[in-house]
């Protein structure tokens, strides 16, 4: 029996997956290629540590390493359970359980690309989970990126619902409630998902399920709170941190070991990471110093450039995924420490980016993509090198962070122009500034320009009615579209 084309594309895209997360799963529980393995999910002997000395009591660990917020803790006591009760080693329970988020993840992201027909996405999280290595199967990220992947799935009416006669009918009703409460879950376990809100439309609907992502984060701490001590423990500890090497603020002072600055600039590790640690209150004191309120600085303008888009910006169902993506960008490229791990985050929120035929986020993607396999060499193959300031992978270091800030002025750059009419000032205020000239030039200012969304004329339609079929999930109630009317094609 000949298959149809879209089976076959599950199929192979299936398949693939498959074969090299088995590859994967075997490198993580150390049962190939051992040395590779272990590096990559160190981390979990720290789990561990938590899991059986403080967690499996009802204590979140005395520990500067712990800063993330509490329902992290029942994630990492599941295994140490699965351990007491069935006798299975940690790492197998924690890598298992890793490894069935990567499945959900990819289900959910073939399943909506079956329904729009586009397949780049699918392919994205599928070759990127191996370029960035097994790491991805070593650390707990990649379950804050499946409650995002799955609450943006509900939120585009990627997953349908069936009728009892087996036809398609209204599909998840007030599933923006549950997508809001995924979001606020994943907030709950890393902060990063909480980003969604700004993909949200500036409507009764959008307004109702930022509240719900709001509501569902508080209540998750204050549930975690009954269970266990401790769980604010997190804010003090992940707000003194300092300047990680492998950051963007970091990497110069790595350089400048290579300008023999070796006696008085050293790498310690603090709260978890290796930070940038001058020796005395020199020069270098200072600049280190003045560095860590330039990155606090940086990340306060960021979430405020971010929050000024989102009051000037137009709806349209693509602004979900590619707004979520560019403010992660965002928040890495300014923040303190840069993990391997945060390149999950970029994976799977780029992934469904690539799932709209109108994004935006195009080429940020293909550029984090490129940043996979140099942050793969750079740990855990050579980070002993980077600690000491080897120059291929401090280069590499480099490059990396260099492609993410392209990726985010690029992101930024073409989620602006989609989404927003006119220049970057409004009117008014240009007007105001400009008082001083002549009227035509006040005329000038008050005219907006159109906003142009990076798509061929000929896919506006299509555009136009997923938005009919998308919009609903965050805003009517009853499957009648409220929102911003979407950006009409235009090049």
């Amino acid at each position: 029996m000949k298959l149809s084309l879209t089976k076959r594309r599950v199929i192979t895209a299936l398949a693939v997956w498959f074969v090299t997360r088995a590859v994967l799963y075997l490198v993580a529980t150390e049962h190939f290629l051992h040395k590779y393995g272990k590096e990559s999910v160190g981390d979990v002997s720290i789990y561990l540590k938590w899991a059986a000395n403080s967690l499996y009591y009802g204590q979140i660990p005395h520990d500067t390493e712990w800063q993330y917020p509490p329902l992290l803790a029942p994630i990492l006591v599941f295994p140490e359970w699965l351990s007491h009760t069935l006798g299975m080693h940690y790492l197998t329970g924690f890598t298992a359980m890793t490894f069935l988020a990567d499945c959900v993840i990819t289900a959910m992201l073939v399943w909506t690309a079956v329904r729009r027909d586009t397949w780049s996405g699918p392919w994205y999280w599928i070759v990127g989970v191996p370029l960035l290595g097994p790491i991805v199967y070593g650390r707990y990220d990649v379950f804050p990126a499946l409650c995002v992947v799955v609450a943006l799935a509900l939120l585009g009416r990627g997953v349908p619902a069936l009728m009892a006669d087996g036809t398609k009918g209204r599909q998840l009703n007030n599933r923006r409630w549950v997508a809001g409460i995924l979001i606020g879950f994943g907030t709950a376990i890393k902060i990063w998902p909480g980003f969604a809100v700004f993909g949200m439309p500036r409507s009764k609907r959008g307004w109702q399920a930022i509240a719900t992502i709001a509501a569902s984060t508080v209540g998750s701490i204050a549930v975690m709170s009954v269970f266990f001590k401790g769980t604010l423990s997190f804010i003090g500890n992940q707000g003194s941190r300092g300047i990680e090497i492998e950051s963007i603020w970091g990497i110069p002072f790595v350089l400048g070991k290579r300008l023999h600055l070796e006696h008085v600039i050293t790498t310690k590790v603090v709260y978890g990471s290796y930070q940038v640690t001058p020796d005395g209150h020199g020069l270098i004191y200072y600049v280190v110093n003045l560095t860590y309120y330039v990155a606090l600085l940086a990340l306060v303008c960021g979430f405020g450039l971010m929050a000024y888009w989102w009051w000037r910006k137009t709806w349209r169902p693509a602004v979900m995924a590619d707004a979520t993506f560019v403010t992660t960008l965002l928040f890495i490229v300014v923040s303190r420490v840069i993990s391997p791990q945060y390149l999950i985050w970029l994976l799977a929120v780029a992934g469904f980016c690539l799932l709209y035929k109108d994004t935006t986020q195009r080429r940020s993607s293909l550029l984090v993509l490129i940043c996979l396999p140099l942050t793969q060499y750079e740990f855990p193959f050579a980070f002993t090198d980077l600690l000491h300031a080897h120059i291929v992978v401090t280069l590499d270091v480099c490059l990396r962070d260099l492609l993410l800030v392209l990726a985010t002025y690029f992101g930024f750059r073409d989620l602006w122009v989609s989404t927003v009419d006119g220049p970057f000032l409004p009117p008014r205020l240009r007007a105001l500034i400009s008082r001083g000239g002549s009227a035509a030039d006040k005329a000038a200012t008050e005219a907006p320009s159109p906003a142009v969304i990076p798509q061929a004329q000929s896919a506006a339609a299509e555009v136009e009615a997923e938005a009919e079929v998308a919009a609903d999930a965050v805003e009517p109630d009853v499957d009648e579209v409220e929102a911003e009317p979407a950006r009409t094609a235009k090049n």
